[in-house]
Parts: structure tokens; sequence; C-alpha cells
């Protein structure tokens, strides 16, 4: 298993209420933020812990051995956390949404632009659509919508894109990723674009964004009373739905942002780690006032 470093680990740990009993984190391929919560927060009784991949809960089952007692391994997606949790609150919900390297390092599975293997770019093998189901039966709306929607392009450089794989799609399926790559560079994409255009393929193929938007909305329901949920994302798309969602639940009287603009990486940390120089973290707090019960 790969090490992830974890981003921010020093915020997050001061953001955890110090009375946390019950902890949810929707990420468990990034580890390391959870173990540490667990060595400093003694007091911790439950940890669920969510991942679709059966290796990576195996592995890290034996990992995190010394803490199997207070450890909940879950075998699901966390748009399943309120059905996974039914009764139980959460006081400190976390999700980290970098993309597991577990994934990445197999190169067979096409996440990777720079190895030639089949189009696949799923993290869970059991689902039906692969990007090779996207590229070569989506129409050149719905491809359009991808490249717009996840990689940021204009509409008008969408549509030459999608127009070119379309046209190649018609003598020949495109079946890996290395054909993927010379369509892009066909269209007038280089590498560092056309990495933006399989980044945005895997976030379509894997439903990224909306299941975002589905674990959001069952974060008010989840939260114990003075509680808090800590998010931090990687990808503008990703901070924007969070940022709005949190903005939207701060109106309300219950909730409250801990902090009104995303926390950011300190300077050191990204001299030491260049993957956490994208990265923000927002945190929302329930702040149910009792006595107006």
């Amino acid at each position: 298993m790969i090490d992830h470093v974890p981003v921010m680990l020093d915020e997050v740990l001061d953001s955890v209420p110090q009375n946390s009993k019950i902890i949810v984190d929707g990420t468990l391929g990034h580890w390391w933020h959870a173990r540490e919560i667990l060595q400093k927060f003694w007091h911790v009784q439950k940890l669920y812990w969510f991942d679709l991949d059966p290796n990576i809960l195996s592995e890290t089952k034996e990992r995190l051995s010394d803490f199997s007692n207070k450890i909940h391994f879950v075998q699901s997606s966390y748009t399943n956390i309120s059905n996974v949790l039914w009764a139980i609150k959460a006081d400190f919900v976390l999700l980290d949404l970098w993309v597991n390297m577990e994934h990445f390092k197999d190169w067979s599975r096409g996440f990777s632009i720079n190895y030639d293997s089949d189009l696949d770019m799923r993290f869970n093998d059991k689902q039906w659509m692969s990007a090779y189901d996207i590229l070569n039966q989506y129409s050149i709306d719905d491809l359009v919508r991808v490249f717009v929607d996840y990689a940021e392009f204009t509409e008008k450089k969408s549509k030459e894109i999608a127009r070119e794989i379309i046209k190649y799609r018609a003598a020949s399926k495109i079946k890996t990723t290395f054909e993927l790559k010379n369509v892009l560079w066909k269209a007038g994409l280089w590498q560092k674009a056309s990495v933006v255009i399989f980044q945005a393929i895997r976030i379509e193929t894997n439903k990224e964004i909306d299941n975002l938007k589905l674990v959001l909305e069952q974060i008010p329901d989840i939260l114990s009373d003075w509680w808090r949920c800590g998010i931090i994302s990687f990808h503008s798309i990703e901070d924007r739905v969070v940022k709005f969602f949190f903005k939207k639940l701060s109106k309300q009287k219950w909730f409250s942002l801990v902090s009104k603009k995303a926390i950011k990486p300190h300077y050191k940390e990204v001299q030491k780690n260049r993957a956490s120089r994208s990265a923000k973290y927002r945190v929302i707090e329930k702040v149910i006032d009792n006595s107006e019960l």
C-alpha cells in the first residue's frame, strides 16, 4: 500500500472537537488523518471508515490492528453514510477528496496518460460504466458537458475535442489510454491539457461530483449538536461545490462556518509536499442552542 502524505494534518487535528466519541472518515484510502486522530483523541469510541475497494480495506485492517476495537470498516461509498450510521450521530466527519494513489499505481486501470492500458478509470470495478463506455457511447452534447464542467474548457474547444473523438470512434473504438492521447493531440491538446481531459473523464466515470453533492446533503442530519464536518478538496470544482453548500447551510441559525475562508496549507508544507499546493480545507459546525428547543 502506498503511504498517503496527510495534507494539513495539524489543521485537521485542531478542528476535531475535543470530546468527540463518534468519528466518520469517508475516505479510507487516506488513512493517516484518522490514525493520528485516534492516537491524539484516546476517548474516541468508534471510527467509521468507508471504502469501496476490498483490497484497501484488508490492507488497512492489518496496518491499524492496534485500533481494531475502535474502527468499524465499511465497504461502501461515503454516499451511504446516513444509511450506515442510521440512528447514530457523528461528532466529526472528515472527507479527504484527494484521489487514492492505490488506484493509480496499477497501470492496467487506465488512470494515467503515461502508460498504455485499457481505458477503465473505475474506482469500483463492480460499476458498469467505464471510461471506455463514456468515450465510445456518449453523444457530442454529453462529451461537451464533461469537458466544460470538469475540465473547465470553453464550449468551443470542448466541441472540437468531442468532434475529434466521435470522428475517431466512427472508424475504430477508442480502447486504450494511448489511443485517447493521440485523439487529444489531433484536437490540438498537448500533455498538460490532455491530463486535464483524462481527469475530467475520470470524474465523470466515477460520478465524483455527483457523489460529493449526495454526501453533503446528508451532513446536517448525521452531525451531533455542536459538532463538525471538515472537507479537504484539491480541485476547484470540488471546492466550489463544498463552498456553496457550506455557505447555504451557514445561513441556517443552527450552522456556522468555522472559518469564512478556506484554510490553505502552510508554505512549508507545500515545500515538503507539492501535492498539497491546491488543497483547501473547509469546516462547518452544528451549533444548536438547546435553550431554544
